[in-house]
């Protein structure tokens, strides 16, 4: 199983990012490096792969992407913002589309990684 991308959304999200003047690319990588990446649900102080159980994600958007998953109906790329961090953390989309494809085997997720723009100097 793949993850089931949408190109068409991902081109626009990242046409977004880059009309503010922000440096983004669509990467790949694995459910694991991106869980490493991002905070836990109930506190900033440790990622969120460091405790990665069911009772953290929500039951409604689980159900929901499981159904995306398995039918293959596209999604949109993950997202890691560090233009805006938030307690130390890339702002971030994602955890449960990274859960969700950990859990099916998915090896690589298409993840859009922002970085602030270089000053000019």
């Amino acid at each position: 199983m793949e993850y089931p991308l949408d190109w068409d959304e991902a081109e626009r999200l990242k046409k977004y990012y880059e009309s503010r003047g922000k440096r983004v690319e669509l990467v790949w990588m694995s459910p694991d490096e991106f869980l490493a990446r991002v905070p836990h649900r109930a506190t900033t102080a440790i990622s969120q792969l460091a405790d990665l159980r069911a009772k953290w994600f929500d039951k409604t958007s689980l159900g929901y992407l499981r159904k995306a998953f398995l039918q293959q109906i596209k999604l949109q790329p993950l997202l890691l913002d560090y233009s805006r961090m938030w307690f130390g953390w890339p702002t971030h989309e994602g955890r449960h589309r990274a859960y969700l494809a950990k859990m099916y085997g998915i090896e690589k997720i298409p993840v859009l990684v922002v970085e602030a723009p270089k000053p000019i100097m």
